[in-house]
C-alpha cells in the first residue's frame, strides 16, 4: 500500500539504531544517578520541613540528622538492636567531637514512641477488619492483659538529658550576633565588629575605626550575607548566639 514501509530480515528501522546510540549504558547510568539525587533532595527537605516545624527557628539540621539516624538508633528495617550498628560514628564523635555528640543526643528521636505510633496503627486496622468480619469476639479482646497497648505514648528517656542541654544545643556555636532590632539590617559592626576588639594585659582594647569609611572584604560580606539563609536564621536574628548557653 501507498506509504507503507517495507523491512528486510535482519535490518532494523532507523529510529532504533537512534535510540540505541542515545540511550547508551552510560546515559542510563546518568539518569539513574539523577533520579535518586532527585529523591535524596526531597527526603532531606521534607525532613527539613519536619525538623522546623519541632524546633522552629531554633533547628540545627545537621544535629537533627544525625540524632535520627537509623544506625545511631539502632534499627535495621523491622530489627531494633537497641544500640548503634553498621557505620555508626556516634561513639567517635563522643570523644573526638564532645559539642556535636550532645546536639545529636538533644535531637534524637524517642525511638519508643514511633514503636508505639506504629503499633496504635496497627491496632486500628486490626479493630478494623474485625469490625467487618462475622466474628462476634475481636483478637484484643481475648489477648492477654500484657498485650494491650496503651493509650499513652510511652516517655523518652533522654528527656531529663535533653532538658540539661538544650540551652546548650540551641545557642553553643553559633555566630555571636546580639539580638537585632525591628527593620535592622546586617552588617560589618553589627556581626564582625568584634574583630576590631582585643584583650591584653587585663584590659578591653577597642581600635578607633570609622565606621562611616569602613569597607568589608569580600569573604566578609559573604559571611555577613550567609546569616540570612541559615536553618537557624531565626535564631541568630534573635541574639541566640550571644546569650550563655550554659546554666550556671
Amino acid at each position: 500500500r501507498a506509504g507503507s514501509v517495507r523491512l528486510r530480515a535482519g535490518v532494523e528501522p532507523l529510529h532504533s539504531r537512534c535510540c540505541a546510540e542515545h540511550f547508551s549504558p552510560e546515559m542510563s547510568a546518568e539518569t539513574k544517578f539523577n533520579a535518586d539525587g532527585y529523591v535524596h533532595r526531597t527526603r532531606k527537605y521534607d525532613d527539613l520541613l519536619d525538623g522546623k516545624a519541632n524546633y522552629k527557628g531554633s533547628l540545627n539540621f545537621s544535629a537533627y540528622q544525625q540524632g535520627r539516624d537509623e544506625q545511631y538508633l539502632g534499627v535495621n528495617g523491622k530489627n531494633y538492636y537497641a544500640k548503634p550498628w553498621g557505620n555508626d560514628s556516634s561513639n567517635v564523635q563522643a570523644v573526638l567531637n564532645g559539642p556535636a555528640y550532645w546536639k545529636r543526643v538533644y535531637y534524637r528521636e524517642n525511638i519508643a514512641k514511633r514503636f508505639w505510633e506504629e503499633d496504635q496503627k496497627a491496632q486500628k486496622a486490626e479493630d478494623a477488619e474485625a469490625a467487618k468480619s462475622a466474628s462476634p469476639i475481636k483478637k484484643s479482646a481475648s489477648a492477654p492483659v500484657l498485650e494491650r497497648l496503651s493509650d499513652v505514648p510511652p516517655a523518652d528517656a533522654y528527656q531529663g538529658i535533653k532538658d540539661s542541654m538544650k540551652p546548650f544545643a540551641e545557642r553553643q556555636g553559633k555566630p555571636r550576633i546580639r539580638a537585632m532590632q525591628h527593620g535592622e539590617r546586617l552588617d560589618f559592626h553589627n556581626t564582625l565588629g568584634h574583630k576590631y576588639h582585643m584583650k591584653a594585659g587585663g584590659k578591653n582594647l577597642t581600635w578607633d575605626v570609622s565606621k562611616q569609611t569602613h569597607r568589608s572584604t569580600p569573604n566578609e560580606m559573604r559571611w555577613i550575607l550567609s546569616n540570612y539563609f541559615r536553618t537557624d536564621t531565626q535564631a541568630v536574628l534573635a541574639g541566640a548566639g550571644s546569650e550563655p548557653n550554659l546554666h550556671k
